[in-house]
């Protein structure tokens, strides 16, 4: 069951982790498939992103805290939910063990800077951590890089430099569009607001990479 639940997590404030949570269930939801979002992150950021408009008010979205996300997570799955996909707080937190704990896959969005990696490589320490005392963790993580300008040089290099350290990425990224900014105001997605935007090609295939990991 746990193969159906996406976890995103980093404890770097303005990764992209909210954005890529939102787009990639509503892009599942545009395309029929049962999704709940769950907002463990106290700022309600993707509460506030669903209320902002009517586009997304038939999504399922729950919030969640420490005491109540493993109840609302199982809840979820004995409804039959093909996808859950959890928003974490920007910080350490047990709500955020206990996502990873219950997640078939850990995305950590990083952006193309040193500072951003050594965080968001902190999240990798933290699954050690989990399995070290016991837990399971995720089944798999990935990184994914976040607001980059497509082509740069930083964004290869970015890329190369993580993978020489070891470290797994999506091939798929989230560049910095204003697209993203732009139906977030209106509490939509590319995906739904603006489908031939580079952002909404984006993150369809991101969300079909992400189905190879859970499916």
């Amino acid at each position: 069951m746990k193969r159906r639940v996406l976890t995103l997590a980093t404890r770097k404030g303005g990764s992209g982790k909210s954005t890529i949570a939102v787009c990639l269930a509503a892009y599942w939801w545009h395309k029929g498939r049962r999704v709940a979002l769950i907002d463990a992150d106290p700022q309600r950021s993707v509460i506030r992103w669903r209320d902002a408009g009517t586009t997304l008010a038939d999504l399922d979205c729950v919030a969640a805290d420490d005491a109540s996300i493993a109840a609302v997570v199982t809840n979820l799955l004995d409804r039959d939910f093909e996808r859950v996909v959890v928003d974490t707080p920007g910080f350490r937190a047990p709500v955020t063990d206990t996502a990873l704990e219950m997640a078939g896959l850990c995305l950590i969005p990083v952006r193309p800077s040193p500072v951003d990696f050594e965080v968001a490589a902190d999240e990798v320490e933290m699954i050690a951590d989990l399995k070290a005392t016991g837990s399971e963790g995720p089944i798999a993580y990935r990184f994914v890089l976040s607001q980059l300008v497509p082509g740069s040089v930083i964004a290869r290099h970015m890329r190369a430099e993580m993978e020489a350290a070891g470290y797994s990425l999506l091939k798929s990224e989230a560049a910095h569009r204003v697209a993203y900014a732009e139906t977030a105001l209106m509490g939509s997605t590319p995906t739904l607001a603006q489908p031939q935007s580079f952002a909404a090609t984006e993150i369809a295939e991101m969300a079909a990479e992400v189905d190879g990991y859970l499916d």
